[in-house]
């Protein structure tokens, strides 16, 4: 019988640095600053420093969990490392990981290239490799630093991003009724260029031209060399689009929120969260929220939220959590999870990367 994987053990970490409401309001004014934390409930943020990356949190994040779960590294035979600011175009982050995480040969390693809604997709891809037999203990590792590529005087990006990274220990269950139960995935590629980066690959080489300064009609400051957001069009796709992708996943899903314990949503920003989960109907006792003090984390945002929802017990055995990522490309995934009697680990270990 195919194995099932399932969530056995998650951590994050986040660096040390703080990005505080002080400092922006210097930047940008403190009416501006107040008003966009009015909305996205973020007081602060979490950026890495002149020097460190996405793979240095995720390396954290791993190093941490393996260390405290006390897992032979031989025995990870699957590594996949889900990001938007990896080390280098070339090689993969993830076989850079590889090496500093001293994991075997034998371990398949590759990069996963998506933001917002990379955590059921890596879940998924993870599965499908106990599904056939291709692994037995998997590493999932979500990372971003979109500091690393907003512009410093950008308003609108500037006051809701942070970095973090998340690392889950996938291992194998044959119980029908446990681990990652099913996954729903959607993509509309005709809102891409709402969120990116116009100079960051083949398409547009990067020039002199590219690292132009130019304002925008809200004061913003950027390059082609920055990210871009079109911020009403990308809260118009998440609250008319994810609600109703929640309802097709729950159809296909054959439950309703009624079954569900936990609905854990891309942490994008307070309002728009309270909007999906009053749309759905969500009550409060099943709603969760973690960004006041560390921002969006892209990509790391909601495997970063499952780990702190453990942390703080919102998650035990028994427990059905329903994953909801969902931003950039524009796609979306949505994973019913079920923790068995096994529950998941708690690691104990820092979350502040210094």
């Amino acid at each position: 019988m195919p194995a099932r994987a399932t969530i056995a053990a998650i951590h994050h970490c986040v660096p040390a640095n703080r990005l505080m409401q002080a400092e922006l309001e210097e930047r940008f004014g403190a009416k501006n600053v107040q008003s966009i934390a009015k909305l996205s409930g973020i007081l602060e943020r979490r950026v890495v420093p002149q020097g460190m990356t996405a793979a240095d949190l995720a390396h954290a994040a791993a190093d941490r969990l393996l260390t405290a779960r006390n897992v032979d590294r031989a025995s990870i035979d699957l590594l996949i490392l889900a990001t938007q600011t990896g080390d280098y175009q070339m090689p993969a982050t993830a076989c850079i990981l590889h090496e500093r995480l001293g994991l075997a040969e034998n371990c398949a390693t590759f990069d996963i290239n998506l933001g917002c809604s990379a955590y059921p997709y890596a879940l998924a891809v993870a599965n499908g490799f106990f599904a056939t037999g291709q692994a037995r203990r998997a590493l999932i590792l979500n990372a971003d630093a979109l500091s690393t590529v907003i512009h410093p005087h950008d308003r609108n990006l500037v006051p809701l991003q942070g970095d973090g990274a998340a690392a889950t220990l996938l291992e194998p269950t044959q119980a029908n009724d446990e681990g990652l139960m099913d996954f729903h995935f959607g993509t509309d590629g005709k809102g891409w260029n709402y969120l990116c980066v116009p100079a960051s690959g083949a398409r547009t080489p990067r020039s002199d031209e590219t690292r132009r300064e130019q304002t925008d009609e809200s004061g913003s400051i950027r390059t082609a060399e920055n990210l871009f957001m079109n911020g009403p069009a990308v809260f118009h796709f998440s609250l008319h689009k994810v609600p109703e992708a929640v309802q097709q996943a729950l159809a296909k899903f054959k439950t309703t929120l009624d079954d569900i314990d936990l609905v854990i949503l891309h942490q994008a920003n307070r309002y728009m969260l309270e909007q999906i989960y009053k749309k759905l109907h969500v009550p409060a006792e099943k709603q969760f929220f973690h960004l006041e003090d560390i921002g969006n984390l892209s990509g790391a945002s909601t495997p970063v939220a499952l780990s702190e929802a453990v942390r703080q017990g919102r998650v035990r055995a028994g427990s059905r959590v329903l994953l909801v990522s969902f931003g950039v490309g524009l796609s979306w995934g949505i994973s019913l999870l079920r923790f068995g009697s096994a529950g998941i680990a708690s690691i104990t270990a820092s979350t502040d990367l210094a």
